[in-house]
């Protein structure tokens, strides 16, 4: 189900509010979040720097990515998932590595496929 945007913006830093929106809805998705969960303010300025920065299908790789890491998902030692969407978007640094995984997990699998089908 789609998120109304509570601020009314047509777009942020550039970026328009029904991609902002997309990716919020694809992490709310992805990671599992409730109906409860909501498009705030912060979130939708990370959202927005980050799909600027990096467009919106390496920000969906992020979001993937971040699912891919068992620190993030819980496998720590307060047994906390770390996933919200101001976190994958903090900076570069966190976006860059959530992508890298997410590329690491794909070339794994593709190779696993190839090996499969020899």
């Amino acid at each position: 189900m789609e998120e109304q945007n509570l601020f009314n913006l047509k777009d942020t830093n550039g970026v328009p509010a029904e991609t902002v929106q997309a990716v919020f809805d694809f992490w709310k998705n992805t990671c599992n979040r409730t109906e409860g969960t909501k498009l705030d303010e912060a979130r939708e300025k990370k959202i927005a720097s980050a799909l600027k920065l990096y467009g919106e299908e390496t920000c969906r790789q992020a979001i993937i990515g971040c699912t891919l890491s068992e620190w993030h998902n819980g496998r720590n030692p307060r047994n906390k998932k770390y996933n919200d969407i101001t976190l994958i978007f903090r900076n570069a640094d966190k976006v860059e590595t959530f992508v890298a995984l997410y590329h690491q997990e794909k070339d794994g699998q593709k190779e696993m496929d190839e090996w499969l089908n020899m």
